[in-house]
């Protein structure tokens, strides 16, 4: 150790003595007064561990109409994280990849007997239609009972109409409503009929490989997001019956609806 080492030491404080003075966040709470009055009450209810920020955030919206938005998302998955860490077992984590804003929206169709609704107490067997913006996560979800091409062509004309506008591509898998297999047995192609709805809209599209489900990630992705949601939603409705087809197609409408509301300005 030199001299001027032990001088300057001695004149202290010693290194040890030296506190780490590091900033704190001036920031305020997003949620202060509805964490502990609310959303804790609703995390200590759900047993399961059923309920996801998205769904929470989208509830926290309807009570307190303008005050959260999509930019909460991370801070309450956050907090929500931290609190299931204290509390019990933590779900699954989501990695998001990057699309260039306007360019591709996926598409699929997807089973929803899991989630056991019944219409008037009677098991309801249907599929679910969606198209997604896979930069901003815009979506528009249809009731379907089939995959054929009327549900296809009836889903993707609703979406685009809902939308006022359309994307360059839609990409999908190889659905049997979009395309056929070729004579020579060497993959599929899309069907006329299918390529004339392209092109009276100007969509280019684009298909996965066989038994590549994860080239069509957003749509897959979209598709458990979608059913986690209305699972949420209906624990928190406290039944899975529904009156009507018609009543049970309005409230997967309003869950589609929150979600792309908290969107906001982002669709692209």
């Amino acid at each position: 150790m030199s001299e001027r080492s032990v001088r300057n030491w001695n004149k202290g404080p010693l290194p040890s003595e030296k506190k780490d003075r590091r900033r704190k966040s001036t920031r305020p709470d997003p949620f202060a007064g509805v964490w502990a009055e609310e959303v804790e009450p609703m995390l200590e209810a759900d047993v399961d561990r059923i309920l996801a920020a998205p769904t929470v955030l989208e509830w926290l919206d309807e009570r307190h109409p303008g005050r959260f938005n999509a930019t909460h998302l991370r801070t309450l998955q956050r907090r929500m994280r931290d609190w299931r860490a204290l509390n019990g077992p933590e779900r699954e984590v989501y990695f998001e990849q990057k699309h260039p804003p306007g360019r591709e929206a996926q598409m699929d169709f997807t089973h929803c007997d899991s989630l056991k609704v019944t219409i008037g107490g009677e098991p309801f067997a249907h599929m679910v239609f969606e198209f997604i913006l896979s930069h901003s996560g815009w979506r528009y979800a249809q009731i379907c009972f089939s995959e054929t091409f009327m549900a296809l062509r009836s889903g993707l004309q609703g979406a685009l109409w809902e939308l006022g506008a359309a994307p360059e591509v839609v990409r999908s898998d190889n659905l049997s409503a979009a395309t056929h297999k070729l004579k020579d047995g060497k993959g599929r192609d899309f069907n006329e009929r299918y390529k004339e709805i392209l092109d009276h809209y100007g969509l280019k599209a684009t298909r996965t490989n066989s038994y590549s489900a994860h080239e069509n990630g957003v749509a897959e992705q979209g598709h458990r997001r979608l059913k986690d949601s209305i699972a949420q939603a209906l624990v928190l409705r406290g039944s899975a019956d529904f009156e009507s087809v018609e009543q049970y197609a309005k409230f997967v409408r309003s869950i589609v609806d929150r979600r792309n509301r908290l969107i906001r300005g982002e669709v692209g």
